[in-house]
């Protein structure tokens, strides 16, 4: 039987379309990248606070700001399950074209319901608050749970009509208030029998419970460099086809390792050791500067008049991590030539990267946010020097990579040209 690549194609596109379409994959998402400037801001105050010069920390401990820099970090990172509650829950709503606000107002009252209160001394007195750890990293997956199940069953209610409808001639802020009264009675009494349940438990809450049978297995899955290596791979298969597999594949790897990256901020703001090899940013950062090196080849030794323009064009954005104008201007995608390379770029440079870690050739990435992947540059800020020289070394290792590749493209295009001109 003859393998029918176009057919192939089109099973794979629809297949991962319907996937990454799917409205709980892309609230994920788009939820998890829109809380970039609130994981930006407790980056900075991270760096500011740990620098790690004793001049410099002096100063700023004289100065009696040391505390007050490091609030940023404490109301950003320590409280990343608020802001992924939120971004989540938005983003649902806007998916499935239900009310926003009222989707959101109801996703942290479900929230706070589950999450126990605790008694805690303060100097005399006995207080009670919550946890801070339950907002943090490790309330991160039950805030995504409870994000997306509230405002999905919100609209559920609302779509069957399960609400107070008030005349026309109501104003809307009033129209929607008594709407969602209904659905946010239901959803939160959802809220406490399952909160009793889970109280009456060994485990106690469902942030306990949620965190050993769920989070914990899938730290472990996400510390396992293997599984990276495929998802890696696999994102790169997608892309052959036409599929972007970044997007594609970016709700597992939010999902499995952002919560790695804000223990790992945490611990870095702390002035601790860091937990975690495998984070987001070292995935982001260390996959390597590929696009890049790509450019180059493209630039400096491909010789046909159609990859040396290709060249010009992709080396600004590829210096800034881009790749689509060489994915489809080369192109890449359904080009067999360089399926070999394209799939094992990232799967080398993050080979490279976390052997350099074990061996503490380079430092863990501390989980500082760094939004372009700069070649040295975005290894200096989420690790230091060193880091920086491994993005280098990897940006001339995926040359290497790719050199026997175009320079076979190379030729072909040279001689297509030559018959053209």
């Amino acid at each position: 039987m003859s393998f029918n690549q176009t057919k192939f194609t089109d099973v794979l596109q629809r297949v991962m379309g319907k996937f990454s379409s799917n409205p709980f994959i892309m609230s994920i998402a788009n939820g998890m990248i829109k809380i970039l400037p609130i994981t930006m801001v407790g980056s900075i105050c991270a760096i500011l606070s740990n620098l790690g010069i004793p001049a410099y920390q002096n100063f700023i401990d004289e100065l009696g700001i040391t505390p007050m820099i490091k609030i940023g970090t404490t109301m950003t990172t320590n409280l990343i399950s608020i802001y992924v509650l939120v971004a989540l829950s938005y983003e649902m709503a806007q998916i499935l074209k239900s009310h926003a606000i009222s989707s959101v107002l109801i996703s942290i009252m479900s929230f706070f319901i589950v999450t126990p209160l605790g008694n805690f001394e303060v100097e005399e007195n006995v207080v009670s608050a919550i946890d801070i750890s339950y907002l943090g990293s490790k309330g991160m997956f039950v805030a995504m749970i409870v994000a997306l199940g509230a405002t999905w069953l919100y609209h559920f209610l609302t779509e069957k009509n399960i609400t107070i409808k008030l005349p026309d001639n109501v104003p809307p802020s009033v129209s929607n208030s008594f709407t969602a009264l209904i659905p946010a009675i239901l959803i939160g009494a959802l809220a406490l029998v399952l909160s009793g349940l889970l109280t009456a438990t060994s485990y106690g809450n469902i942030h306990d419970f949620i965190y050993t049978i769920l989070q914990e297995p899938l730290q472990y899955l996400g510390g396992s460099i293997w599984a990276l290596l495929f998802l890696m791979f696999f994102s790169e298969v997608l892309w052959f086809f036409g599929i972007h597999g970044s997007l594609a594949t970016s709700a597992i790897l939010y999902a499995l390792y952002q919560p790695l990256e804000i223990q790992n901020l945490a611990a870095f703001s702390a002035g601790e050791d860091l937990p975690n090899i495998l984070t987001m940013t070292f995935i982001n950062t260390l996959k390597g500067p590929r696009h890049f090196a790509l450019a180059l080849v493209l630039l400096f030794i491909c010789r046909s008049k159609h990859l040396k323009t290709v060249g010009k064009i992709a080396i600004v954005p590829g210096f800034f991590g881009i790749s689509e104008p060489m994915k489809f201007g080369i192109p890449m995608v359904l080009n067999p030539v360089l399926f070999i390379p394209m799939c094992l770029a990232p799967v080398i440079s993050i080979s490279m990267a976390y052997l350099a870690t074990l061996a503490e050739l380079i430092p863990r990435a501390n989980g500082v946010t760094f939004p372009w992947n700069i070649p040295f540059f975005s290894g200096l800020v989420i690790g230091d020097w060193r880091t920086g020289v491994l993005q280098i070394v990897q940006v001339l290792v995926t040359m290497l990579l790719y050199y026997p590749f175009m320079k076979f493209l190379d030729k072909k295009n040279l001689a297509d040209e030559t018959i053209t001109n």
